[in-house]
């Protein structure tokens, strides 16, 4: 993980902490032969170039950034609108992402033009990370490393539930989307960011409230009084800082993680496509 990553997301926990005022304490096997890959999310991205099929992967989508490697590789547009001409361009043998990317008619296309197309689960839970590397790793020949990397991954998750459990008052979190000055649209019960909020031991506020995403009215996000405001920046949107947050949506100034100064950045595309294996890391 590149150190600026990694600088953001212990930023993450212990601000979460401070707030809770607890003090935070294989070889590889080939890959199967004649593969050709575009891969679709950030996600599924991440688990091919950690099985070590990356050679294999010819495009990918414009959210997948890490790691490096595949910042060299064409990128065919966002995840949920992908264009069959552009990958057909690629002469790759399968598409592979998370079930939501489309649009539904060109993955028609792509499979009658004889493209296998691997649509991976998207629940957002921790479970759906070992589903998905047994699922690539069936689909590439590499269960060791699939194996491997669960186990890895199941580490890194143990840590961050033990520094989750260590807190005796969760924070109360919020995950907001700047929209160009627009409404807040904030995460709840089932989305990526609830995940992630939940492991880094703070506590959703909007997750009884709602499912999925939604635009909150000022009176209804001053009410939450979050103790944190987490929003996607970092390396997906590096120039959205806490103070342009801030500038975007005054209305978080009023809030308690306003006036303390307690608003931090992860990469939004660690959510995109699913939970990927840096999950335990974000969180």
């Amino acid at each position: 993980m590149k150190a600026s990553l990694k600088t953001a997301l212990k930023t993450v926990v212990t601000t979460i902490a401070l707030a809770a005022a607890i003090p935070a304490a294989v070889s590889a096997a080939p890959v199967k032969d004649n593969i050709r890959i575009v891969s679709a999310g950030s996600g599924v991205t991440e688990i091919i170039y950690a099985l070590g099929a990356g050679d294999k992967v010819v495009a990918a989508d414009a959210t997948s950034n890490f790691p490096a490697e595949v910042n060299e590789l064409p990128k065919l547009g966002y995840h949920k609108q992908l264009s069959a001409e552009g990958i057909l361009a690629m002469a790759p043998t399968m598409l592979v992402g998370s079930a939501d990317m489309g649009p539904p008619a060109t993955l028609n296309q792509l499979k009658g033009a004889g493209l296998t197309v691997k649509a991976l689960p998207v629940d957002n839970s921790v479970e759906s990370i070992e589903t998905r590397i047994d699922a690539l790793a069936s689909l590439l020949g590499k269960e060791k490393e699939g194996e491997q990397l669960w186990q890895d991954i199941s580490e890194s998750l143990e840590q961050a539930q033990t520094l989750a459990d260590s807190h005796e008052k969760k924070t109360r979190v919020m995950f907001v989307l700047a929209m160009g000055g627009r409404t807040p649209t904030v995460a709840g019960e089932g989305s990526a960011a609830n995940a992630i909020m939940n492991l880094a031991g703070g506590y959703n506020i909007a997750a009884e409230d709602f499912k999925g995403y939604k635009a909150l009215s000022n009176e209804a996000l001053l009410l939450l009084a979050p103790e944190v405001i987490v929003y996607p920046g970092s390396v997906s949107n590096p120039d959205m800082t806490p103070e342009k947050i801030l500038e975007q949506m005054p209305i978080l100034k009023q809030t308690p993680a306003g006036k303390n100064g307690r608003i931090v950045a992860i990469d939004g595309t660690l959510l995109l496509g699913g939970l990927g294996p840096r999950t335990g890391d974000l969180a």
